[in-house]
């Protein structure tokens, strides 16, 4: 398998209701989705165990590789959302690369604010 397209959810003026599953599952092989700037992941864990997703990070700095960055959901009632700015997170192809410790547990759904 390779590493799937998230969908994004529009968000309203109007706000975005909290409650509920999200609508993607974790998958062993990542995630991506196009990132505009306006974009936020959600992670929630429902798993006992605590779990963690990772952004990748295609840079570099006087040609050292600058480390991914982890992001950890609590266990069971976890619940994170992450901002990825596009200056640091973005790939060459203007995506973003979520890798997940393990994905049982995990769902994922990408926000997107409203212009202007």
């Amino acid at each position: 398998m390779a590493r799937a397209d998230l969908p994004v959810t529009p968000m309203t003026r109007a706000g975005h209701d909290l409650a509920g599953a999200l609508p993607t599952l974790a998958t062993v092989d990542g995630h991506m989705f196009v990132n505009n700037g306006r974009r936020m992941v959600r992670v929630k864990n429902s798993n006992g165990a605590a779990r963690t997703v990772t952004v990748q990070i295609p840079g570099e700095v006087e040609g050292q590789p600058i480390p991914d960055r982890p992001y950890t959901v609590e266990a069971t009632t976890g619940d994170l959302l992450i901002p990825p700015l596009p200056a640091i997170y973005n790939q060459a192809n203007g995506k973003v690369y979520l890798d997940y410790s393990d994905p049982a547990g995990l769902s994922v759904e990408v926000l997107e604010l409203p212009a202007g």
